[in-house]
């Protein structure tokens, strides 16, 4: 076992918090019955980096736990993975901030979908190598 994905067990938990406090604050705006709420673009951009926030923590957990427990065998592979899955939070981080009025913040979720994929492409060689005995 190693402690490579650790920090994507760590972070990923703190960055699901984060989400659920959003998915309480979209609700309480919603149950407000405030005009035009539903339709406007904040709302979209929240209701996003909620949904993908959620499971791009999810995600990070996962993988790290793999990572820390198969990432052994190709460990230089196992770090490039582990650090993508971080930046790929951006991806819903990017529409977060934007939704919190930072609008060029919304150029980040390009960034962090390409480098989840990358990450998640760098794990089928860390999985295909580990040793599952």
């Amino acid at each position: 076992m190693t402690a490579i994905g650790k920090k994507n067990m760590v972070v990923a938990p703190l960055y699901f918090i984060l989400t659920l406090g959003l998915g309480m604050f979209l609700m309480q705006k919603g149950q407000a019955g405030v005009s035009g709420w539903a339709e406007s673009t904040t709302h979209k951009l929240l209701a996003g980096a909620h949904v993908h926030g959620s499971l791009e923590a999810l995600v990070n957990v996962v993988f790290g736990y793999l990572l820390c427990r198969f990432g052994k065998n190709s460990e230089l592979l196992a770090r490039i993975a582990s650090w993508l899955l971080l930046v790929g939070m951006l991806h819903s981080g990017g529409a977060y901030l934007a939704g919190l009025g930072i609008t060029g913040a919304k150029l980040l979720a390009p960034l962090g979908a390409v480098s989840l994929i990358g990450g998640i492409v760098c794990m089928v060689p860390v999985l295909a190598k580990a040793d599952l005995g």
